[in-house]
């Protein structure tokens, strides 16, 4: 008796069913990807007065965390007045860069550090002519694209200072306050300070941070003559 041959085309077809039944299941599957932790979002401000040797942080968190957020280690207090999720820290203390942050997270706390480089105000004139541009140091290095410097003139009588910008990036850390800027402020005595600022934006798996640092200088007595 002869053995019957196996059909070689029924085999193909039972493959091409077990291919297509697997990958059936594969599209079929409802099977969801694991969770992924929420991203926090964090949006900031930091300050510090050299005069009064005050450090002000101000924190806006996102979702609100059941925790509190800590500035050097020490737990900043809720700010309800802002809103719920805002929190501010106040320390007097020397200047220290860069300031220490850890905020609450889905799982573990976010740590962050903000550095910046301050300006000084010890080479401003005592006497500026306003009819001449004038050039001092006012930083140990040049500002970057982010930064911006502000000249602050406050008037003898507490009436709105006046104000002149310059905008990073700089090559150098000599400030220039040109003469078209200075006619624009009346002869008198002044107290003058420098406002460095600086927007920091950074980007975790698990924390979105934007945060804004404000350097204020001493100030020093100016006498604007022409």
């Amino acid at each position: 008796m002869r053995r019957s041959k196996a059909n070689p085309f029924l085999y193909y077809k039972v493959i091409a069913y077990g291919v297509f039944s697997l990958l059936l299941t594969s599209l079929l599957c409802t099977c969801d990807p694991a969770p992924k932790a929420a991203s926090t979002t964090l949006v900031g401000n930091v300050r510090y007065d050299e005069g009064s040797q005050i450090l002000n942080v101000d924190l806006a968190i996102d979702p609100v965390p059941d925790g509190f957020p800590s500035l050097f280690g020490s737990a900043m207090p809720a700010l309800p007045a802002a809103g719920t999720g805002h929190f501010r820290g106040r320390r007097t203390l020397p200047f220290t860069s860069p300031i220490k942050l850890a905020v609450p997270c889905a799982s573990t706390p976010c740590l962050l550090e903000v550095a910046f480089t301050p300006p000084f105000a010890d080479s401003i004139p005592a006497v500026i002519n306003k009819k001449e541009s004038v050039r001092f140091a006012a930083g140990s290095t040049g500002l970057s694209a982010t930064e911006n410097l502000v000249t602050f003139f406050e008037p003898a009588d507490r009436s709105a200072p006046r104000r002149i910008l310059l905008q990073g990036p700089t090559s150098t850390g000599m400030l220039k306050l040109p003469k078209e800027a200075l006619s624009d402020i009346p002869v008198g005595k002044y107290q003058v300070y420098l406002v460095k600022q600086q927007l920091q934006k950074d980007s975790l798996s698990t924390m979105q941070s934007s945060v804004q640092t404000e350097y204020f200088t001493r100030t020093i007595p100016v006498e604007i003559k022409e």
